[in-house]
């Protein structure tokens, strides 16, 4: 660990960390909410001794190493945060040396809860907006995510170190929530930005923070032809038999097209949460509508809905 400056907070800060990953929606995220927030650099991991490269880099004949990857940690006051990025995968034992030193740090720091940020392919469309889901290491923790519409993740794993750091953090006491946003299960070799979006906006409302979401709203607008035009060529092979889709995604098409039905029992909760609180609050009711048509739903709960307009 190379302190370049020590770093003092008046309250216990929280820890943001992400590294690579499924359409790089943590790194991305995490990235751009530590840049619109002016965060600082004040320490970094020295991963020159963990890190051995796999090729070797050669411009106009000669030949060189491959820059060291960062990892490296910002801070900021008003809110209190350490932000840890990086974009090096160790392995092994090594990641478990580096994830100790982050949380070394976090505990002397005083940090009282850590985040990481990563994606969850899903067979869905680019045009549905990401849902934010959550795994925490702390049931005591569920009432107050799902109060900022955060949705508990199906039961699964979580690979990597975005998913290792709650068991690491867990094991010494500390709590530590995952954010991961929906993805089109082709789009996790690529980056995604609308995940990455969706994340910083959840970090906002965590935070109490409003950074600028415009940049990634452009970043969003420019790739969305992109996702369009794969989906388009995804929908041609299918139809044309040339690539059986079960090889290929964990569902069938209309699976990955959600207009044509097929709902994740993630969304069905969601629905349900959706109808309590409109039952109890009529100005959430536009906000439900909107989620029933957005997966076909609408029919199925359509006197349902209109029930909760009766006097």
């Amino acid at each position: 660990m190379n302190i370049l400056h020590r770093t003092h907070f008046s309250t216990s800060p929280l820890l943001l960390s992400a590294w690579t990953g499924a359409g790089n929606a943590g790194i991305l995220a995490i990235d751009y909410f530590r840049r619109k927030l002016n965060a600082h650099l004040f320490a970094q991991i020295d991963m020159s001794k963990f890190v051995v490269p796999e090729s070797i880099v050669v411009d106009s004949g000669v030949a060189h190493f491959p820059e060291t990857p960062q990892s490296v940690f910002y801070h900021m006051h008003n809110p209190d945060l350490i932000i840890f990025e990086s974009n090096a995968h160790a392995g092994g034992n090594h990641d478990i040396e580096v994830m100790n030193t982050i949380l070394e740090l976090a505990q002397e720091l005083k940090a009282s809860c850590v985040y990481t940020a990563a994606a969850i392919p899903q067979s869905i469309s680019h045009s549905t907006d990401p849902n934010v889901l959550y795994a925490c290491n702390n049931p005591g923790l569920k009432n107050d995510l799902e109060r900022m519409d955060l949705i508990a993740m199906p039961d699964g794993v979580i690979s990597g170190l975005n998913g290792l750091m709650l068991g690491f953090a867990g094991i010494r006491g500390i709590d530590a929530i995952c954010l991961l946003a929906t993805i089109p299960a082709y789009a996790a070799g690529l980056t995604y930005p609308r995940a990455a979006l969706a994340i910083v906006k959840k970090l906002s409302l965590i935070t109490g923070t409003k950074p600028d979401f415009t940049e990634l709203e452009i970043d969003v607008e420019k790739t969305d032809p992109m996702f369009a035009e794969i989906e388009d060529k995804l929908k041609e092979f299918f139809s044309s038999g040339l690539f059986d889709s079960e090889t290929m995604f964990s569902g069938t098409e209309s699976d990955i097209f959600p207009e044509d039905k097929d709902v994740p029992k993630y969304v069905m909760d969601r629905i349900e949460s959706m109808f309590k609180a409109a039952k109890n609050d009529r100005s959430k009711a536009q906000e439900l509508k909107e989620e029933l048509d957005k997966w076909g739903l609408y029919e199925l709960y359509e006197n349902r809905f209109l029930d909760l307009f009766e006097k």
